[in-house]
């Protein structure tokens, strides 16, 4: 799906992932609108709860605010909405994967998929249920163009998925899982966000193995 990022005031916001795609634009693997003004804003590990929508823009406080500041490189301290046509939140805390795989593993186990009306309800809680997407709510509803990356699944072969107490160990039906299965669950996620004005830009297919 093409990107609306016209204009282009551009903001990424997030968590330590946006290290890759600050790596990805530096060293040429992607790029950015050849007009577009582009900053970052954020902050990694357990400094990112400190961040929070407050007085009608995102704010950090302590370490975050710090952290923030470094990110960013503009001595931006707030992310305001009147400041940005676009804010993308990359990983942001938003574990599609705590999502799709209940649903994988029920439906590798009976055969059948959720209803419509099960889905649309459980994914409107989940999205709901993250911060970070909270804050991408309100700035949409401040005129913000908001785009919204998830946090990948989990690398095959970096964390030992399979073992008891992790991702497989729990729901080991998910490895079984199709791309229509992935995409109806995508797609419920993606319905619950565009009503609150939000796109959600999908992890690419070639990118996926194992199912999930």
């Amino acid at each position: 799906m093409p990107l609306p990022l016209e204009p282009n005031r551009i903001c990424f916001f997030g968590d330590s992932q946006m290290g890759s795609l600050r790596h990805a634009l530096r060293d040429g693997f992607t790029e950015a609108p050849a007009d577009a003004h582009v900053e970052f804003w954020g902050a990694t590990g357990p400094s990112f709860r400190l961040i929070e929508w407050r007085d009608g823009a995102v704010r950090a406080k302590g370490r975050a605010l710090e952290m923030a500041l470094t990110i960013n490189g503009n001595g931006r301290e707030a992310l305001v909405p009147a400041d940005f046509d676009t804010v993308i939140f990359y990983g942001a805390r938003f574990r599609v994967t705590e999502f799709f795989g209940p649903y994988l593993h029920w439906i590798d186990e009976t055969g059948q998929v959720p209803s419509s009306a099960v889905l649309q309800a459980s994914a409107k809680t989940f999205v709901a249920y993250t911060r970070a997407y909270r804050i991408a709510r309100e700035l949409a509803k401040a005129g913000c163009n908001v785009l919204f990356v998830p946090a990948p699944f989990y690398t095959d072969g970096i964390t030992d998925i399979d073992r008891q107490g992790r991702f497989l160990g729990f729901f080991p039906g998910a490895a079984r899982a199709t791309a229509d299965h992935r995409a109806l669950l995508c797609g419920a996620l993606a319905d619950a966000a565009a009503q609150d004005g939000i796109i959600i830009v999908p992890q690419p297919e070639d990118t996926v193995t194992r199912g999930a």
